[in-house]
């Protein structure tokens, strides 16, 4: 009798700042479709608990892959949303048009702080880029800054300034930049104004030197008369992120035609490449599994706490960690700054006529409203005590 042993393919780990313990169960993990066919031909199982996604397959008393693992195989997953606040606790815009979509791979070369991140890289901060709260930049030592006040080209504020930027930590968290228009194989492009042809050109990813500059269509489309759209083909080209130029203007897509059937929050692409970094691969180069932790992190949202005393009463709220602020004495107390939400509670102190009471109520992420401070527009949680 013969033992089946398996070994570890990867191992996807899903983790967010705003948990107590940092793992996100927010999500369902799914195999598109013709992953699952690439999945039995190569008897690879994935299973998904709780936070992660583990993948197995068969070895032989080597540690090998039974099944030939070929350069090139592609691996997707849908990430599917099944919190609805979600994004009341996380750091991103609460709109989501139709088409956008999250994109994460490991061909991001993004491993920094131990972890290997699928995410995009952090950009570090520039002085010509404009900022608004809730927007992150990078130091020179890859420390990630979280952005508590706005400033722009022609008022910059660099890392420096402790009242515009809050330092996090050193893990890269995903962004804005990790999103994508999603297209359909066959679609209407829209020009901003009428043109007599269009130049198309495709990229993508070009294995040797890491980025999309691997042409995989380029073709030019006269019309008889200037016009406002036209069908977009792009039926002959694989599932996958690309970079589409039409008549000089670039766009990032992914294309999948399996999201007309279902929703999905973001799209996870792994891939089995020789030329990818040491700390992404699937198999080493001698064909030993490398059995790579992958992960993508999500950043809690920071907002202004405002404090509700009972009516005719005013108060002080402090922090016993002299960390956040608040503007005191009154009878609705602001936060100076934004407060990352956060499962666990802080220690907060509230004085009313001499009395401290501690710990008090802390932000919940159950209701947000705008709120305008120093010209800034913030999500406001708010907070009622009945002292």
């Amino acid at each position: 009798m013969t033992d089946t042993k398996y070994g570890i393919l990867f191992t996807l780990e899903l983790l967010h700042r705003y948990f107590t313990d940092q793992s996100c169960n927010d999500f369902i993990i799914k195999p598109s479709v013709q992953t699952q066919q690439v999945l039995n031909g190569h008897k690879i199982i994935v299973k998904q608990y709780e936070h992660q996604l583990y993948a197995g397959l068969q070895i032989d008393s080597t540690g090998k892959p039974l099944s030939i693992i070929e350069d090139g195989m592609q691996l997707t997953f849908f990430l599917q949303l099944n919190s609805p606040l979600f994004f009341n606790y996380t750091n991103l815009p609460f709109s989501f048009p139709s088409g956008k979509i999250y994109y994460f791979t490991n061909r991001n070369d993004n491993t920094v702080n131990g972890k290997n991140f699928l995410s995009d890289k952090i950009i570090p901060y520039s002085s010509g880029t404009t900022y608004l709260p809730g927007d992150l930049a990078a130091n020179g030592s890859g420390i990630v800054f979280h952005a508590i006040r706005s400033s722009n080209p022609g008022s910059p504020f660099d890392l420096s300034h402790t009242d515009h930027w809050m330092p996090v930590d050193a893990n890269m968290y995903m962004s804005e930049s990790d999103a994508l228009q999603w297209l359909p194989a066959i679609s209407i492009f829209s020009f901003s104004s009428p043109q007599t042809s269009a130049n198309i050109e495709v990229s993508g990813f070009n294995t040797a030197s890491g980025d999309y500059t691997n042409v995989v269509l380029n073709k030019t489309i006269p019309f008889a008369n200037p016009v406002s759209s036209f069908q977009l083909d792009l039926n002959s080209l694989n599932a996958g992120k690309y970079k589409l130029t039409i008549n000089g203007t670039n766009k990032w897509i992914y294309l999948n035609d399996e999201l007309n059937a279902t929703s999905a929050f973001a799209v996870i692409d792994l891939f089995n490449e020789p030329t990818l970094p040491a700390s992404n691969k699937l198999l080493d180069n001698s064909n030993n599994l490398s059995s790579p932790l992958y992960t993508v992190y999500f950043l809690n949202r920071a907002t202004i706490w405002k404090y509700v005393l009972a009516s005719g009463a005013n108060g002080s709220v402090n922090d016993n960690a002299n960390v956040f602020h608040f503007a005191n004495p009154s009878n609705t107390i602001f936060s100076v700054s934004p407060i990352p939400l956060n499962e666990k509670a802080k220690n907060f102190k509230l004085t009313v006529n001499s009395q401290d009471f501690s710990p008090i109520a802390c932000a919940s992420p159950q209701r947000l409203v705008n709120h305008v401070q120093n010209g800034d527009t913030y999500y406001c949680s708010e907070i009622f005590l009945n002292f």
